[in-house]
């Protein structure tokens, strides 16, 4: 749930939103407000509580992110695959037992193209690196964290830490690859992440 402040007084945002589909993700960028629903549609909650159009739908992922980039807003779309978590109890009754966790497939990465109303999408960010926490997104610049490249998101996906105890559930996609790798196979980020920061979830 969030909430806005209007005077002295809190609304919750969820009355203001009145619409079918649900709104995934809510950013502040330049001094607004901005919600982003599950087809990529956004909104900016004007001052009277009233909705602007910021961008047109993207259909596609199943999750959208927002984040903010070097001065300009960006939305991560998160496509996931269902994983299964088995394991076998040889004590009692032998039970098997199945947990069904979300692993992210691929991501696409967009830019707001104010003027347009639309979400245009990339295929380079240059030197920034996106990072995608639990309830939380940020960037930061490449060389700013002695990394050799950016142009990559790295969040959270637990899908590596189940299949092998030794990794931080943190994943890294490269725009350059389209393709999704553990944080272990990037030893020059690896370090940024032990001991874990508090936004990774794992403190």
């Amino acid at each position: 749930m969030v909430h806005i402040a209007t005077g002295s007084e809190f609304v919750l945002i969820a009355c203001v939103f009145k619409v079918a589909k649900p709104y995934t993700d809510v950013c502040v960028f330049n001094g607004r407000l901005i919600a982003v629903d599950s087809t990529g549609r956004t909104v900016a909650v004007g001052p009277d509580l009233g909705l602007d159009l910021v961008a047109e739908a993207v259909f596609g992922g199943d999750t959208k992110i927002l984040v903010e980039s070097d001065g300009e807003l960006l939305l991560v779309d998160k496509y996931l695959k269902p994983c299964m978590n088995g394991t076998v109890s040889f004590e009692g009754q032998g039970v098997y037992e199945v947990r069904m966790i979300e692993s992210a497939a691929r991501l696409v990465v967009f830019r707001l193209d104010e003027k347009e109303k639309k979400w245009v999408e990339l295929t380079n960010l240059g030197d920034r690196v996106l990072f995608l926490g639990e309830e939380c997104a940020f960037s930061l610049s490449a060389s700013d964290l002695g990394m050799e490249n950016g142009n990559c998101v790295i969040f959270i996906d637990h899908v590596h830490h189940i299949y092998r105890s030794t990794e931080l559930g943190i994943s890294v996609f490269c725009l350059d690859k389209c393709q999704i790798s553990p944080l272990s196979d990037f030893p020059c980020c690896s370090k940024l992440f032990w001991p874990p920061p508090q936004w990774v979830g794992l403190c």
